[in-house]
């Protein structure tokens, strides 16, 4: 199987973009919810109020800036690969980070779309491994911004399949059968085990 790559849809970009915006919001309201219940006090100064949401604000803008400046390079160094026998996801701005999850791995891949991912046409396929996603309950590895979700998740599962389908059985997981020879040794062995117990046991 050849390698395939893929980018998230541009409409990512606006996901994130609307999320940012909708955190900084969410801090700004509560600030001055809290202020506000501070206000009904009447030992409170309003110049001490104002200043204290100002900072607040301040606060707020330190990373919804940042964040914002950062939303489309981050977007774009998204990419993923699906392989015959993994699936590779690159990802970072500054740290940049690629992470392999082995087909054999694998113990269940998922779609998620929240409200915002309805509205845009987007999706994410979660993708579940017998180690890291147990522990932490998180999946290993999600590939966000698909627009084509469902089709990425036949192709992925169709490539899982494929690889488990190819898999043979190792020396150690099939039966073997005892020899002839080997069974009367075995047989010996036990009368032996079955003599020292007895003798412990006086």
């Amino acid at each position: 199987m050849e390698a395939k790559t893929f980018k998230p849809h541009a409409k990512l970009k606006t996901k994130l973009f609307i999320t940012l915006t909708l955190i900084a919001l969410a801090i700004l309201i509560s600030c001055a919810l809290m202020f506000g219940l501070i206000a009904l006090d009447r030992t409170a100064r309003g110049s001490g109020l104002l200043i204290a949401f100002l900072v607040c604000a301040g606060l707020d803008a330190l990373w919804y800036i940042p964040g914002m400046v950062l939303v489309v390079p981050y977007a774009n160094s998204l990419k993923y690969e699906i392989h015959e026998d993994e699936v590779i996801v690159n990802a970072g701005v500054f740290t940049k980070s690629v992470k392999h999850v082995p087909f054999r791995t694998i113990t269940n891949i998922s779609v998620k779309r929240g409200v915002l991912d309805r509205m845009l046409g987007l999706g994410t396929l979660q993708i579940q491994t017998a180690g890291a996603s147990d522990s932490s309950g998180r999946p290993e590895a999600s590939l966000i911004g698909l627009e084509n979700v469902k089709e990425m998740y036949e192709l992925v599962a169709k490539a899982l399949r494929r690889f488990r389908s190819g898999m043979t059985p190792t020396s150690a997981d099939s039966d073997q059968e005892i020899p002839a020879g080997g069974q009367e040794t075995l047989a010996a062995l036990l009368e032996e085990v079955r003599a020292i117990r007895e003798q412990m046991s006086k």
